[in-house]
């Protein structure tokens, strides 16, 4: 037993056989194991954080019931009703193959373990995608960042840049433009964030849009000293001399381990009907890492209800 929040939950057995193991902890897990616990089932929740991309904002303004809560309060909230059920937990684990033997899932993790369930649940979510820069990966923690929310406040008066042109990359701008002396936010072509958003950045005069560029390079040794552009509407590369590049170059689901077992889409996502049924009886995914079109925390609980739902439903009919 080990304590979250105050209250015990169960260690991880790897010689049992689990009704239900859920992989991810963000929204979509975590709703999927609220609703399987009050179903009585043994249930083993498999994730490296609790909480998800939640953690990757600052806050959230359209959750059903709250004008505006943090993204931390939110994950505690979430995390800490998910504490008064008596699942097993894993922290800090992540899972790099699922397969199926005598009709029972064996799920292995990084850390050499297998765990045995009846029923499986995927709510894995989205990663940062990255640009593959050169430099991008050797200067990651060093000045590259996936993440204003986490990284701002390392940026205090200096100078950084965002790339990217979406919601993401606004919010991230926005949230460096409070800190930093000056903010370059590089767009391939047009802003496309909400339009709210657009209006909150333009309060910020230490925000420089850059339209129409193309990041080439980050550059710097022992950490990043600039970043090197295109400008397409006049055909010319330059610097421009940076403290910290922030890209928000979009997400990408995090289903490597799965190719080969389930049915993905072109962009690596679980194909799933409206049931959050997969391509395998008795795999149910749910949340960001599917097929669903709209990617939001309303939806990725709604999904993990009803992937939760459908998965005690299976096992009445298949295992009773």
């Amino acid at each position: 037993m080990f304590s979250l929040f105050g209250l015990n939950l169960k260690e991880p057995k790897e010689n049992f056989l689990y009704d239900l193991i859920i992989i991810g902890g963000g929204p979509a897990g975590i709703t999927a194991a609220i609703y399987s616990a009050r179903k009585n089932l043994n249930i083993l929740l498999l994730t490296k954080d609790l909480g998800g991309q939640i953690l990757l904002t600052s806050g959230i303004e359209n959750y059903p019931g709250f004008q505006y809560i943090s993204s931390k309060e939110l994950a505690e909230k979430f995390t800490t009703q998910l504490a008064n059920f008596p699942i097993s937990l894993g922290l800090g684990i992540e899972v790099n193959e699922l397969k199926k033997e005598n009709n029972i899932f064996l799920v292995k993790t990084t850390d050499n373990k297998t765990y045995q369930g009846k029923t499986i649940i995927i709510a894995t979510g989205q990663s940062p995608k990255p640009l593959n820069l050169p430099n991008e990966k050797e200067l990651l923690g060093r000045g590259v960042s996936y993440c204003a929310t986490c990284d701002a406040p390392l940026f205090k008066n200096k100078e950084t840049a965002v790339i990217g042109g979406g919601n993401s990359a606004v919010i991230s701008a926005i949230e460096l433009a409070k800190v930093c002396k000056k903010v370059y936010l590089i767009v391939r072509s047009e802003i496309k964030a909400d339009y709210i958003l657009q209006e909150r950045l333009k309060n910020f005069n230490n925000v420089n849009i850059l339209l129409k560029h193309l990041p080439k390079a980050i550059l710097g040794k022992e950490k990043v000293m600039g970043i090197l552009v295109y400008d397409q509407l006049n055909n010319k590369e330059y610097e421009i001399p940076l403290d910290g590049v922030f890209i928000e170059a979009g997400m990408k689901p995090n289903t490597e381990f799965l190719k080969g077992f389930l049915n993905l889409n072109d962009k690596g996502e679980i194909i799933i009907n409206c049931n959050c049924e997969t391509n395998v009886p008795g795999v149910f995914a749910c949340g960001d890492c599917t097929s669903i079109e709209n990617k939001q925390i309303i939806i990725a609980c709604g999904e993990g209800a009803k992937a939760s739902l459908k998965a005690f439903k299976y096992l009445l009919s298949n295992l009773s």
